[in-house]
């Protein structure tokens, strides 16, 4: 029961975890004025990035495959308007302390922002029960970065946490994988769920930026982390380099 609850878990984190944003607004350099008597250096302009559609995100995940060669099972935030109001329901009724971590105890889930659009890839493997989930999310611009950031800097901040709840209570731990995290990723972490009844469970989440789409993933189940980190950045590589 404790393992299809946390997966249940997993799944309605990915869904808000992909909507809950990244960004890094730009910087400009004003130009310094040039004596006539020489030629201005021409100044590099900067490629703006892609504006993806839904379309186009959900296109991308179709051509994913996990780390069996199979391809994921797509859906888009319209299809799953209704499991991400009861990930909001369920983050309601929950109290973490310290409250700063919230976001993070929650599968670093926040509130979906308005105006962000994502397409959602699913992955399960049978025979060793793990399942492994993939989010693009665009439509924040270039605030995408920055909100991304501000999850890493989250990490250190939040290594330890208390969530309690109508169903109980639980203590998280939080352990930095940077050092592990896929080349492309911005962050990776291990979040690792004790129940107060004495369940536990594992769940490796992971994020990118990449023209201006945010790349989501979260690995949970396995045998060992390196087989879920496996799994995790199989997925984040692939969506990397098709995000052109």
């Amino acid at each position: 029961m404790y393992k299809n609850a946390l997966r249940g878990f997993a799944a309605a984190g990915l869904l808000v975890m992909g909507l809950s944003g990244c960004g890094g607004a730009g910087s400009s350099t004003d130009a310094a004025s040039t004596p006539a008597s020489e030629t201005p250096t021409p100044t590099a302009t900067a490629t703006p990035a892609k504006a993806y559609t839904l379309e186009e995100l959900t296109a991308i995940l179709g051509q994913i495959k996990d780390k069996q060669g199979a391809k994921l099972n797509v859906m888009s935030s319209a299809d799953m308007s209704g499991a991400m109001e009861q990930s909001k329901a369920l983050m309601a009724q929950m109290d973490v302390q310290p409250a700063v971590c919230e976001d993070m105890a929650m599968g670093s889930l926040a509130q979906p922002l308005d105006g962000v659009k994502a397409a959602f890839g699913v992955s399960q493997d049978a025979a060793t029960g793990s399942v492994s989930t993939i989010s693009l999310g665009t439509g924040l611009g270039d605030q995408i970065a920055a909100k991304a950031q501000e999850g890493k800097n989250q990490i250190a901040q939040c290594s330890t946490m208390t969530m309690s709840g109508p169903t109980g209570s639980s203590t998280i731990t939080v352990t930095d994988l940077g050092e592990k995290k896929p080349a492309n990723a911005l962050f990776a972490y291990r979040l690792d769920t004790e129940l107060s009844s004495g369940g536990k469970g594992s769940v490796i989440m992971s994020q990118a930026v990449d023209q201006n789409v945010l790349i989501s993933v979260i690995g949970m189940g396995g045998k060992t982390e390196e087989a879920a980190l496996a799994s995790v950045t199989t997925l984040l590589d692939q969506a990397t380099e098709l995000i052109k």
